[in-house]
């Protein structure tokens, strides 16, 4: 007779931590941190972009106990103080995998925990960017060549959208090959490249190249030569995809060129110079109709001599409904941007196709967000 081997007894600690992760992804976190104080810690979630008050505060006393709990659970090094760790891990029971980041601080170890849902599926027509844009960014996948560049401060769904892109690409007809630090999601079909210490984007780049690739995503381009190289790639063939450091669609050309990338190889390459925000996404079921009053307060000088119909414009039901989180279902991008033509001018001449201003707009025209978020954009 067989016997079911013995369940594993878990701390009281461990077993708060997994009802955290557990609770995270019910209330749909993307982070959870473990946040240290002068009196204890607090366990806090950040639900669309917004940090929540604690879901559970343990005194000073719990401290230790806890923090060794969640090393143990997410593969921290315990011996190891003092100094910023990195791991990696999954919670089993769950489709779930924690990148998990740890740093000292003057109360204790600070633990931040992203919630990767290993079950999600990126499609581009997921993303809820309006039919306009939509059509821009096909076309610029459709070059055979050419760079392909987003931007926006971290959190705004950068990687969200490039992974989004790659899925729209044929990956049966194309050799795929991405260079990530690190790699947030896998994708079927595709070669992806963890870039580390050992490995860097223009060392990995290099290597590249020579694996006969068609697509090619650089996570970041963070200095002159990975520039230069992504751009000799898109010079050669290939089309490539990545993220960089700048405010907006039009202060990515400035910081090409601050990389040293010339106007005419700009000119030739760019494909696509995006900049986006996450803007809160309306509960289609409950948000309701704006009233004229409140659309003519948001938007202001953006409607005067207009006389497009109002009835697409919503706002949110604060106490929401069974689908909800008040109101609330998730983000969506605004994206703004200008294609391969508008960046052929010079610096001072160069306009966006889309500004931030424009893409809420045409989001709160479609209902998908709030008519007083276009205010808030940038």
């Amino acid at each position: 007779m067989s016997v079911a081997p013995a369940k594993t007894l878990l701390s009281p600690y461990a077993e708060l931590f997994r009802a955290a992760v557990l609770a995270g992804h019910e209330a749909k976190a993307s982070d959870i941190h473990i946040q240290p104080s002068r009196d204890g810690v607090a366990i806090r979630f950040r639900v669309f972009g917004v940090m929540q008050e604690p879901w559970k505060t343990l005194g000073k006393e719990h401290s230790q106990s806890l923090l060794l709990a969640v090393k143990k659970e997410t593969r921290l090094q315990i011996g190891v103080s003092g100094r910023p760790q990195d791991s990696r891990c999954t919670i089993e029971g769950l489709a779930i995998d924690l990148r998990v980041n740890l740093l000292p601080t003057l109360f204790g170890e600070r633990i931040v925990l992203r919630l990767l849902d290993g079950s999600r599926e990126f499609g581009i027509e997921n993303l809820g960017v309006p039919a306009p844009t939509l059509r821009d960014l096909l076309a610029a996948l459709n070059h055979q060549n050419g760079v392909v560049l987003m931007s926006g401060p971290t959190g705004s769904g950068k990687t969200t959208t490039l992974y989004s892109l790659l899925c729209a690409i044929d990956r049966t007809a194309k050799n795929v090959v991405t260079l990530e630090d690190p790699v947030e999601y896998t994708i079927e079909g595709i070669s992806q490249v963890q870039v580390d210490q050992k490995v860097s984007f223009a060392g990995a780049l290099r290597a590249i190249l020579r694996q006969d690739p068609d697509v090619i995503l650089v996570g970041e381009i963070r200095d002159e030569e990975t520039a230069s190289l992504a751009f000799k790639a898109a010079a050669t063939g290939h089309l490539v995809l990545s993220t960089v450091h700048a405010n907006g669609a039009l202060e990515v050309v400035n910081r090409l060129l601050n990389l040293g990338i010339d106007r005419d190889t700009i000119r030739d390459n760019l494909r696509f110079s995006a900049a986006q925000r996450l803007v809160l996404k309306l509960c289609s079921a409950c948000s309701m109709p704006a009233p004229v009053a409140v659309i003519e307060a948001a938007l202001g000088s953006l409607r005067r001599g207009k006389q497009e119909s109002t009835a697409g414009y919503r706002i949110v039901n604060a106490p929401g409904c069974i689908i909800c989180k008040g109101g609330i279902v998730g983000r969506v991008p605004a994206i703004e941007y200008l294609t391969n033509d508008a960046a052929s001018g010079s610096v001072g001449q160069t306009k966006v196709a889309v500004t931030l201003q424009d893409a809420a707009l045409l989001l709160a025209a479609g209902g998908q967000i709030d008519v007083r978020e276009v205010a808030n954009i940038g």
